[in-house]
């Protein structure tokens, strides 16, 4: 049975049949966005990102907030003007019904205006996450006063964030389409899938959950702006495994970073406590769907086992992140045979191929 909070059965309708039209999930495990240019997103719940992120954090040993709250900013910029997205100029935001609208859909909160005085101050509730929010939210307003600006905010809880924007004549470019070097084509077609939304609930204006759990789409295109803004700092592996993951064809640098984001997805993924059965390599597929393609993450095509004691390669051309899918892949590994997994991706061929292999290595008795 579908449930809804806090809105009329005329708004329910309204949203369900517009969130189902925006997110348009493929066959292969990719989920795009209709208004933005098919952009791929990762659909993810709250607090699984609040530990992504603090684990990419821990990891590298630096403090993130800023910078992803400046690739999100970039990456709004480009997502709008790369789509032809017309923004409101007006300054009043209870006019901004669209940009409300799209705040919904994605799952990142609601905005209204407090000041706009020499300083302009506008109230995000229930933010998704503050730095993204404050990124996105900045980026809408210099397209929208076609005026560049810094930005600040404070957030002291879950419920609402302060964001501060004062004016800046810093002339900044507008930002570059941004390419990823890995395979992750969407030409397999759409699919209607009526169980996919059934448990969609409406909790608060800009927010919504499936299964209880409040979701976001994130666009692959922020995941790969903070990639860029991530990787200058990037010296080192300060906790976690350290020699878990092999990277073919990337540097050690942009190596580390890769295993930071796997290496912390496996650990999220592990503790989640998901029940993992592996009788055949052919089980994999499924579970992939489960895991990967539930989330717009992608699928496998293909998969060999390589040993006895559960390797396997996997082969894929539908990959919204290849760290990410190694990450998850990786704990439903070790979910499945008890114990600490190695893996190896590389680009081969046209294919993503990802293998998966016991860390420590095991003799015939």
């Amino acid at each position: 049975m579908m449930r809804f909070f806090n809105f009329s059965k005329e708004g329910n309708i309204n949203f369900l049949d517009r969130i189902k039209k925006r997110w348009v999930i493929h066959s292969n495990g990719l989920i795009v966005d209709s208004q933005r240019n098919n952009n791929l997103v990762w659909k993810i719940g709250i607090n699984s990102f609040e530990n992504f992120f603090s684990g990419l954090e821990k990891r590298s040993g630096q403090s993130l907030g800023r910078r992803l709250a400046h690739s999100s900013s970039e990456s709004e910029e480009w997502l709008i003007l790369d789509s032809n997205i017309k923004l409101s100029s007006s300054r009043n935001l209870k006019r901004w019904n669209k940009a409300s609208n799209d705040w919904q859909d994605r799952g990142l909160g609601s905005f209204e205006l407090i000041d706009n005085s020499d300083e302009t101050r506008v109230l995000i509730n229930d933010p998704f996450y503050g730095p993204m929010c404050a990124g996105i939210f900045s980026a809408m307003w210099e397209l929208s006063t076609k005026t560049r600006h810094r930005f600040r905010w404070n957030q002291n809880t879950s419920e609402s964030l302060m964001l501060s924007l004062s004016e800046d004549n810093v002339k900044v470019p507008s930002p570059q389409n941004i390419s990823c070097p890995w395979f992750h084509g969407i030409s397999s077609s759409p699919i209607v899938d009526e169980d996919y939304w059934d448990t969609l609930m409406i909790e608060n204006k800009g927010t919504w959950s499936l299964m209880g759990v409040r979701m976001m789409m994130i666009h692959q295109d922020l995941i790969l702006r903070f990639e860029s803004y991530f990787l200058p700092y990037v010296d080192n592996i300060h906790d976690g495994r350290k020699n878990s993951c092999l990277w073919r064809g990337l540097d050690s640098k942009k190596a580390n970073m890769w295993t930071i984001f796997s290496d912390t997805m496996r650990e999220i993924f592990f503790d989640q406590g998901h029940h993992v059965i592996i009788s055949k390599e052919q089980d994999w597929i499924n579970v992939a769907r489960r895991h990967l393609g539930r989330n717009g993450l992608g699928c496998i095509d293909s998969i060999a086992s390589i040993d006895d004691f559960g390797g396997v390669e996997i082969s894929t051309t539908s990959c919204f992140h290849p760290a990410i899918f190694c990450g998850i892949l990786s704990g439903c590994w070790e979910r499945a045979y008890g114990r600490n997994v190695k893996s190896e991706f590389r680009i081969d061929s046209g294919r993503n191929i990802l293998k998966l292999t016991s860390l420590s290595e095991i003799s015939y008795q």
